[in-house]
C-alpha cells in the first residue's frame, strides 16, 4: 500500500506539472487511454480468449457509460480541479469518494442504513464531518503556512504559476467534487458490469479503447488545431507514458490479482529503487564524497536495518556459527559489498548513471560464461537453447565493446546548471579530448570488473547458502563484516584526513540512509521474495527496467548527456541478455519435461 500511495502521489504531481506546461486536458486523457489500451489489449486477448463472454449490445452500453464516467469525465474534472488548485488539495479531495459512494448507494437503496446502531451513527457522523471538511476546503483558504521558494533556474524554464484566485479555487473545488461524484457512479456501474461481463482484463481494455475514442472525438470537436496533439516537452511525454503504464500495472496489482501480480510489482519497485540509488550515488560522488566512507556508512545503515529482522525471523532456525562459515562470510563481505561497490563507484564517477546501469545488464551473461568455465553449467551447442545462449553472449559482449570504445555524438543538449555544485559537468563529464576518453575507458574497465566480480560473488553465494541457509542472518553478518572492512581500509589509506568522515551536505546524508536502508535493506528483501516466488530468470528479465528509469533521471533531473554509443550498446546488451535468459528458460523446461517420463517409469501406478 505504501508503494501504491507513493506512485499515486507521483502521478498527481507529474500531471500537475504537465498541465502547467500547457498540455491540453483532453489530449492527455486521449493519449493516456490509448497507451493503456495498447498495453492491456494483448494481455486481455491471450489471458481471456477462451473464457471471454459474448459482447452484446447491453454490455457495449455498460462499457460506453463506464468509459465516460470512469475515464473521460472523471479524468477531465480531476485535471480541471488539479490545474486550478494544488496537488495536495486534489489528493485530499479524492478521500471524499467513499463518503459519496455511500450516500449514492443509500439513495439508490443499494445499501441500507440503521441510524440506531453504532455503525449507522458512525457512518452519519463521518459523512457530516467529511462534508464540513469539504466546505472548509472550498470557502476558507486561510493564510499561507510556508513561503514560496523562488527558483533561480535557467531562463527557458517555466516560471511557477501564479497563486490561483478565489474564483479559480472555487471552480477547481467544484470540478473535484464532480470528479468524486463521477467516480462514485462509476464504482456502482462497475459492480453491475462485472456480474454481466466477468472478464476483468477484457472489460478494462474495452473501456480504455472507448474512452480514448471519446476523448479524441471531444478534442477534435473542441480543438481544431493539429498542434495540440504534439508533445513538445519531456515532462509531457513522461506524464503520458508513466500515468498510462505504471498506474495500470498498479491497478492490476490491486484489483483482486494481488498474489499473482505481487512479484511483478515488487520487481518494478526494486528497479525504481536501484535507479534512484544510482542517481544519488552519482550525485554524492560528484560532490566529492570518499568512496570507502560511502561504503562504510552504507553497510553500517544496512546492518542496523537488517540485524533485528534477522534476529527475530531466524533465531530458532539459524545454524551454528563455525570457522568455515566465518571465512565464507569474511570473503563474501570483502568481495561483495566492499570491492564490488568500490569498482561500481569508480565506474559511476568516470562515466554516467545510465552507462553504469546498462553495464549491469551484462551480469547474467558473464555469470553464464564463468559457470561454463568452472563446469557448473553445460552447453548443448546444437540445441535451440544452446544457440540462443551463444548468440546472446556474443551480442552482449559486442554491446559492451561498443559501450567502452565508441562514445559517439551527443543525442541531447546538456543544460548547464549555473552554480550547481552537484552537476556532473564538474566531475569528469566536461573533460574533453583524450583525457575524457581515457576516463571513459577506465570507467568501462571498472564496470566490467564490477560485473565479473559480482558473477564470482554469486557463485560463492551459491555454495555459502547451502552451508548457511539463514538468508537474513547471513546478509546481516555480511553487512557487518563489510562495514568493518571498508572502515579499516578507509582509515589505513586516509589516516590524517578526519574530515572525510563528516557528511557535509544533504545529498550525502540522504544517499547513505537511502542506499543503506532502502536499497540494501528493503530492496534486498523484495529481490529475495521475487527469487523465491518466480526464480532467478524472472528477476533477471526485469533488470533493463532500471536502465530505463536511470536514463529518465539522467536526462530530466541530472541533465546528463546521452551518447549515440550508449544507446546502440544498450540495445545490443539488452537483446543479448534476453536471448541468454530465453535459452536458460528453454533449457529448464526441457529438463523438467524429460524428468517427468523418468519419474513415471520409476513410480508406475
Amino acid at each position: 500500500m505504501l508503494v501504491f500511495d507513493f506512485i499515486s502521489a507521483a502521478t498527481t504531481a507529474l500531471i500537475k506539472k504537465a498541465l502547467e506546461e500547457g498540455l491540453d486536458r483532453l489530449v492527455l486523457i486521449t493519449l493516456r487511454q490509448l497507451v493503456a489500451t495498447v498495453f492491456l489489449a494483448p494481455i486481455a486477448y491471450f489471458k481471456e480468449r477462451s473464457t471471454r463472454p459474448k459482447l452484446t449490445l447491453e454490455i457495449l452500453v455498460y462499457l460506453f457509460f463506464s468509459a465516460a464516467f470512469g475515464a473521460a469525465l472523471s479524468q477531465y474534472t480531476f485535471f480541471y480541479g488539479l490545474q486550478y488548485t494544488t496537488a495536495t488539495f486534489a489528493i485530499t479531495f479524492t478521500n471524499l469518494s467513499p463518503v459519496l459512494t455511500f450516500l449514492i448507494a443509500v439513495l439508490l437503496r443499494v445499501e441500507t442504513l440503521n441510524v440506531k446502531s453504532k455503525a449507522g451513527v458512525a457512518k452519519v457522523a463521518g459523512t457530516l464531518m467529511s462534508f464540513a471538511g469539504v466546505m472548509l476546503l472550498t470557502v476558507y483558504k486561510g493564510v499561507a503556512l510556508t513561503h514560496q521558494v523562488v527558483s533561480s533556474v535557467s531562463p527557458d524554464h517555466h516560471a511557477a504559476p501564479a497563486e490561483p484566485s478565489k474564483k479559480s479555487w472555487t471552480l477547481g473545488t467544484v470540478a473535484l467534487l464532480a470528479n468524486c461524484l463521477c467516480f462514485s457512479f462509476w464504482l456502482l456501474l462497475q459492480s453491475k458490469l462485472t456480474k454481466k461481463y466477468p472478464a476483468l482484463y477484457s472489460s478494462t481494455a474495452y473501456m480504455f479503447l472507448i474512452s480514448s475514442v471519446q476523448g479524441g472525438g471531444l478534442t477534435a470537436a473542441i480543438q481544431r488545431r493539429a498542434s495540440v496533439w504534439v508533445l513538445t516537452r519531456p515532462v509531457e511525454i513522461v506524464a503520458v507514458i508513466y500515468t498510462s503504464l505504471v498506474v495500470r500495472l498498479l491497478e492490476m496489482w490491486s484489483s483482486g490479482c494481488w498474489e499473482k501480480w505481487m512479484p511483478m510489482a515488487a520487481m518494478v519497485t526494486t528497479n525504481i529503487v536501484i535507479a534512484i540509488m544510482t542517481a544519488l550515488l552519482k550525485q554524492a560522488l560528484n560532490l566529492g564524497m570518499n568512496r570507502l566512507v560511502l561504503i562504510t556508512f552504507r553497510q553500517m545503515a544496512a546492518t542496523v536495518f537488517l540485524a533485528p529482522i534477522a534476529y527475530f525471523k531466524e533465531r530458532k532456525t539459524r545454524p551454528k556459527f563455525t570457522l568455515e562459515i566465518f571465512v565464507y562470510m569474511f570473503l563474501s563481505g570483502l568481495i561483495g559489498p566492499v570491492l564490488l561497490q568500490y569498482t561500481l563507484f569508480v565506474g559511476l564517477e568516470y562515466t554516467t548513471a545510465t552507462f553504469a546501469a546498462t553495464f549491469s545488464n551484462m551480469l547474467p551473461v558473464v555469470t553464464f560464461l564463468i559457470s561454463l568455465a568452472f563446469r557448473f553449467e553445460t552447453l548443448e551447442v546444437r540445441s535451440k537453447s544452446g544457440s540462443a545462449k551463444i548468440s546472446g553472449t556474443l551480442i552482449s559482449l559486442s554491446g559492451a565493446m561498443m559501450l567502452t570504445f565508441y562514445k559517439g555524438s551527443t543525442l541531447t543538449h546538456n543544460s548547464s546548471s549555473s552554480g550547481s555544485t552537484g552537476s556532473s559537468s564538474s566531475n569528469g563529464q566536461s573533460h574533453g579530448g583524450e583525457h575524457g576518453t581515457v576516463r571513459w575507458v577506465l570507467g568501462s574497465v571498472s564496470m566490467l570488473a564490477n560485473v565479473v566480480g559480482f558473477a564470482l560473488w554469486l557463485l560463492l553465494q551459491r555454495k555459502f547458502t547451502k552451508k548457511y541457509p539463514a538468508v537474513y542472518s547471513a546478509t546481516a553478518f555480511m553487512s557487518l563484516f563489510s562495514f568493518f572492512q571498508a572502515g579499516a581500509l578507509a582509515l589505513s589509506i586516509q589516516r590524517n584526513n578526519i574530515s572525510m568522515w563528516a557528511l557535509k551536505g544533504r545529498i550525502e546524508i540522504i544517499t547513505v540512509v537511502y542506499c543503506g536502508v532502502v536499497a540494501s535493506g528493503i530492496g534486498y528483501l523484495l529481490l529475495t521474495y521475487c527469487v523465491e516466488k518466480r526464480g532467478p530468470v524472472f528477476t533477471s528479465a526485469f533488470s533493463p527496467l532500471s536502465q530505463i528509469f536511470v536514463a529518465g533521471i539522467d536526462l530530466f533531473i541530472l541533465h546528463e548527456p546521452l551518447y549515440l554509443g550508449s544507446v546502440l550498446g544498450s540495445v545490443l546488451v539488452i537483446v543479448g541478455l534476453y536471448l541468454v535468459l530465453w535459452g536458460k528458460k528453454e533449457e529448464s523446461a526441457t529438463a523438467i519435461a524429460s524428468a517427468k517420463p523418468a519419474q513415471q517409469q520409476e513410480d508406475p501406478v
